[in-house]
């Protein structure tokens, strides 16, 4: 009799001890679960603030990146507009000194008629 006490005494306290780590298990596995979903919480929160911050990189980039096209496209309108107004300038010079030139051959010519003229009359 004393050896099946023993017996269900020892069942008993494998049951019990069972029983503990079984509820133990549970509660290590919530307090996991738990853990885990702060861990998750906290890096979506970090990945959220770090993608803020790279598009607020890249939208300060595309807006420097836009200031420099148009400081440049500016510069180059400038430069434009000067050759233009060199080209012209050299042209109406040009011009200017051909009709002189012209001119003067004109006035040449009409004083060689007029010797001519005088010379024949």
């Amino acid at each position: 009799m004393l050896k099946r006490h023993l017996l269900l005494a020892s069942v008993l306290a494998g049951t019990f001890a069972v029983t503990a780590c079984s509820q133990q298990t549970e509660e290590n596995a919530e307090a996991t679960t738990e853990s885990a979903a702060d861990d998750i919480s906290a890096e979506t929160e970090a990945t959220a603030a770090d993608a803020e911050a790279a598009a607020q990189d890249a939208g300060t980039e595309v807006t420097e990146g836009a200031e420099t096209a148009g400081a440049a496209a500016t510069d180059a309108l400038q430069n434009t507009g000067d050759a233009i107004a060199e080209g012209t300038s050299t042209v109406v010079e040009g011009t200017a000194s051909a009709v002189s030139e012209g001119a003067t051959a004109v006035a040449e010519g009409a004083d060689d008629i007029a010797v001519d003229a005088e010379q024949q009359y």
